[in-house]
């Protein structure tokens, strides 16, 4: 669950997290692949994660999962 006071990440904190590139980070937002937000709402601006909201992404890329 996302909370307002979460804080936001940025894409090198995400990606140090992650044990990825900035690069990668950022490509992947722009193609649609991570969930994030553009600061001041306009194209270029800086983008900010939620930490929750990545790992429930992540979560959902689980490949062959053991059911319970």
């Amino acid at each position: 669950m996302t909370s307002p006071s979460e804080p936001l990440l940025t894409a090198r904190e995400l990606g140090e997290h992650l044990g990825l590139s900035t690069a990668t980070i950022l490509d992947r937002f722009e193609r649609g692949d991570l969930p994030g937000y553009r600061l001041f709402g306009r194209k270029g601006g800086p983008v900010r994660f939620r930490e929750s909201e990545i790992e429930a992404v992540i979560t959902s890329w689980l490949v062959n999962a053991v059911s319970s």
